[in-house]
């Protein structure tokens, strides 16, 4: 994007703001619900278990500790966020709402907000479920939470499809070649779109010409690489 130039907003879905505002209201739920209960959790909340589900493993109840499931939920909606606004913006021109790239970038951004609302109720979930079992001290997160898990998993998945059907095939563009590096990446500065036609016009691509473009990429490798890395040592300590 050029000094001066003002960075543009394509419109997003009504339901990616219902799924958006949805996500606010769970998480100042949880927030909230976790608040409430601190004071009646026991001060060595258990943390592991055995097969019969009798603790063999506890940690000291500190509210940085009972409110992870928020916190959880506050990387997801931030960093999932960022990622749907960055899919919605636009460095220059005015969208035009019937042009493909514009369409595609608003059923990503839908499908964004709907899998961040999913997956901030499930630890919605989990911190209910974290909240009872720290109380009767044992017995685990039960059997629903593993069913709560697979239904997250199944909702994604459809999300997924849904958005992958809406997407459509992309509209062909006259090839220039001065705009392909290594024949396959699009990289043109002087287009606004995110979302483009690969060569043959058979799926989509980014055009690595707007600096949004490798943020986005950045986003999601880093979600890929480090998210694993922060959960195992969480698990870990």
């Amino acid at each position: 994007m050029s000094p001066g130039a003002t960075l543009r907003w394509i419109r997003p879905t009504r339901l990616t703001i219902v799924a958006a505002t949805a996500t606010l209201a769970v998480i100042a739920f949880s927030v909230a619900f976790l608040v409430v209960r601190y004071p009646g959790l026991p001060d060595l909340l258990p943390v592991r278990f055995n097969r019969s589900g009798i603790a063999n493993g506890w940690q000291y109840k500190t509210m940085l500790r009972v409110l992870m499931p928020a916190l959880v939920q506050t990387a997801l909606a931030l960093t999932l966020g960022s990622i749907g606004a960055l899919v919605l913006s636009r460095s220059h021109g005015t969208p035009d709402p019937e042009s493909t790239d514009v369409q595609a970038a608003v059923v990503a951004a839908e499908y964004v907000a709907l899998m961040t609302f999913i997956w901030v109720a499930f630890q919605a979930y989990a911190a209910v479920a974290l909240v009872r079992m720290w109380e009767r001290e044992g017995g685990g997160l039960g059997r629903e939470y593993t069913y709560v898990e697979l239904l997250g998993i199944v909702l994604t998945v459809i999300v997924a499809l849904r958005a992958r059907q809406q997407f459509g095939r992309p509209t062909e563009r006259p090839f220039v070649p001065e705009h392909w590096r290594f024949g396959q990446l699009y990289k043109n500065p002087g287009d606004p779109a995110l979302f483009v036609p690969t060569r043959d016009g058979s799926r989509w691509t980014l055009n690595f010409g707007r600096p949004v473009a490798v943020v986005l990429m950045a986003v999601i490798l880093g979600i890929g690489m480090i998210g694993p890395v922060v959960i195992l040592g969480l698990l870990l300590r």
